[in-house]
């Protein structure tokens, strides 16, 4: 896995939680101006079998947390049950608006079925007629999403996850969601996309993005190797645990082909102009309050 050169991005401020970023001050930093209002996005890896209790709680004291937005999916919620995981504290705290949003959901799903040959497609309608849920997702790892690589599953959730996206992009609208954070697994697949769109909407310097995002891979070195069994044992490859160098440059030119950009992306999922604007009046500087 190839070292990123990317000295300017903070390192997390936790002893016991991994790739806590956040987004305004490192975007500042590394465009060496600033972009945006910091103290007000965040991204994360949580782990709530890890993370030690003074970590949970500094994410409402320290940064004062107001909305979470969890990114996983059903089956990533079944698998931390199965490990008798007990839901994060913060879960209970007062004030805060957790919001669970599947960015790979249902839609996600049918346009991998789609791919599927008919006899992979009697497997997975085998496994899920008899709840076996996990089989039924390694059906899908195996043959679909391991042979497609992280770059073009990246744009089939564009392409499928107009819902999630358009309910994101409602959380950001509001000014009472913030100080928000946002987090799936590693925090830099799902997570990465969304932070993708909105540092694009924002105009943030496409490199700033490209860095910011691939910061994700040296913050992860920790559990590199519990994240490569996890990968493994569902069929998919090491590869699903780096940053590819090109995902950026990859997401920015299909936005462009395909929609005209950011702009138009949003647009055709329901974000329309006026939630556009109110997202950047809450993170640019000088545009809100």
């Amino acid at each position: 896995m190839a070292e990123v050169p990317v000295p300017l991005v903070p390192t997390t401020p936790f002893t016991t939680i991994l790739n806590f970023r956040d987004v305004g001050k490192t975007v500042n930093q590394l465009s060496g101006s600033s972009i945006l209002r910091e103290g007000r996005l965040m991204l994360i890896v949580l782990q709530p079998d890890k993370a030690a209790a003074d970590d949970q709680v500094a994410l409402t004291t320290t940064y004062g947390i107001r909305t979470i937005i969890d990114l996983r999916s059903k089956s990533e919620h079944q698998a931390q049950a199965e490990k008798s995981i007990p839901d994060p504290s913060y879960l209970s705290i007062p004030g805060i608006n957790y919001q669970l949003i599947s960015l790979n959901g249902s839609a996600f799903e049918r346009a991998l079925i789609r791919k599927l040959s008919w006899s992979n497609i009697a497997r997975l309608l085998y496994h899920f007629s008899t709840s076996n849920r996990p089989a039924a997702i390694r059906t899908l790892t195996t043959t679909v999403m391991a042979p497609q690589g992280l770059t073009p599953l990246g744009l089939t959730t564009l392409s499928s996850s107009h819902s999630e996206v358009l309910a994101i992009f409602t959380l950001l609208s509001v000014p009472a969601s913030y100080p928000l954070l946002l987090h799936c697994t590693q925090g830099k697949d799902r997570t990465g996309l969304v932070i993708l769109l909105v540092l694009l909407l924002c105009w943030v310097p496409v490199g700033a993005i490209d860095k910011d995002y691939r910061a994700s891979e040296r913050e992860l070195v920790p559990e590199l190797e519990a994240r490569l069994e996890e990968l493994r044992a569902i069929g998919l490859g090491d590869d699903f645990a780096e940053c590819p160098e090109r995902f950026v440059e990859t997401v920015l030119r299909w936005l462009a082909d395909r929609w005209g950009g950011v702009e138009g992306y949003l647009e055709g999922v329901g974000v329309g102009s006026e939630m556009r604007e109110r997202v950047r009046a809450n993170l640019l500087v000088g545009d809100g309050g």
